[in-house]
C-alpha cells in the first residue's frame, strides 16, 4: 500500500514540476517579448481594425450590418506551447511567429455571418474567412436592440389593466416556445420574447411585480410586435416588502450585520501577475 502512495506521489509530483515548467515557458514569453502573447486578449487597436475589416469587406454587403461577437480566434495549442519554448531559448532563429486573429458573429441581410480577421499587423488587417451560419440558433442580442425592443410591448400591456404607461417595464428574453401555430409562423425569424413588470417609487424590485398573463413577442430584425397573447388578468403583487436595498429591508429580513473578515499574509503575496499571466 505504502508502495503504492509513493508512485502516487510521484507522479503528482513529476506532472507538477511539468505544469510549472510549462507555466514558466509562458511567462517568460509574454514578460520577454513586446509583442502581445498568443494568447492575450484582442487589444483596443486590434478591435478597431478589426470592425474597420468587416465593414469593408467584400463578403457581407448587407446593410445594416451590427457585430455582435468579436474575440481572439485562439491558435492551436501545440503552436502556443512551441512559441513559449522558442520564446525562452536560445534559438537563433528566434521566437517563433503566431498570427493573430480575431473571430466575428455579425448580424446582416438576414443572415449570421462568422468572419475571421487577420490583425498580426493591425494596419494591413484582412478578413480571410467567410461562413453564413445556416443551422439554428441567433446571435445574442445587442443593447440598442433590447433597448428599441422593450418600448414596443407597452401600450399593449396596460389595455385591460388600467395602469400607467409610466410604471410598466419590459424586459427582452430569449424566444422560449410559443405553441407549434406560433413556431411555424416564425420558422427562421429572429423573435424575442418580451415581459413586463410593474414598477413605481415605493420599490426597485419589479422582478417582484410581474405582468402576468402578458407575453410578446417582437422580430428583431423588424422591430415590430408580432405576437401578443393576454390569457389572464391577475392583480399586480403590492410593492410593500419587496425592496431590497440594505436600508429598507424589514424584520423578518433583518439580522445581525456581517463580521468583517481580515487577510493577514505576512511574508507578502504568493503571486505574480505579469500582464496576463499570473
Amino acid at each position: 500500500m505504502l508502495s503504492e502512495v509513493c508512485l502516487v506521489n510521484s507522479a503528482m509530483l513529476l506532472l507538477l514540476i511539468s505544469i510549472l515548467s510549462v507555466t514558466g515557458a509562458f511567462a517568460v514569453a509574454a514578460s520577454s517579448d513586446s509583442r502581445p502573447h498568443p494568447l492575450d486578449p484582442l487589444s483596443a487597436a486590434e478591435l478597431t481594425a478589426v470592425s474597420a475589416a468587416v465593414f469593408a469587406t467584400p463578403f457581407v454587403t448587407a446593410r445594416p450590418l451590427t457585430i455582435h461577437y468579436v474575440g481572439l480566434d485562439e491558435p492551436e495549442k501545440a503552436d502556443v506551447i512551441a512559441y513559449a519554448y522558442s520564446t525562452s531559448s536560445s534559438s537563433s532563429s528566434g521566437p517563433a511567429v503566431l498570427p493573430r486573429r480575431a473571430l466575428v458573429i455579425a448580424r446582416a441581410g438576414g443572415q449570421s455571418h462568422e468572419l475571421r480577421v487577420d490583425v498580426t499587423n493591425a494596419s494591413a488587417k484582412s478578413v480571410i474567412s467567410h461562413s453564413v451560419h445556416r443551422g439554428s440558433g441567433f446571435p445574442r442580442f445587442t443593447t440598442g436592440e433590447i433597448i428599441a425592443a422593450a418600448k414596443l410591448p407597452r401600450a399593449y400591456s396596460v389595455r385591460r389593466r388600467g395602469l400607467n404607461l409610466s410604471e410598466i417595464s419590459c424586459g427582452v428574453f430569449s424566444k422560449g416556445w410559443f405553441g407549434s401555430r406560433e413556431e411555424a409562423r416564425w420558422r427562421g425569424a429572429r423573435v424575442a420574447k418580451i415581459q413586463c413588470f410593474v414598477k413605481n417609487a415605493a420599490t426597485a424590485n419589479a422582478y417582484t411585480r410581474p405582468l402576468e398573463g402578458v407575453v410578446l413577442g417582437v422580430d428583431i430584425e423588424r422591430m415590430a410586435v408580432v405576437g401578443y397573447r393576454d390569457r389572464v388578468v391577475r392583480p399586480v403583487p403590492k410593492a410593500e416588502g419587496t425592496e431590497y436595498w440594505a436600508d429598507k429591508v424589514r424584520p423578518p429580513f433583518t439580522g445581525p450585520a456581517n463580521v468583517p473578515g481580515v487577510v493577514v499574509q505576512p511574508e507578502g503575496k504568493g503571486f505574480q501577475i505579469d500582464g496576463q499571466v499570473v
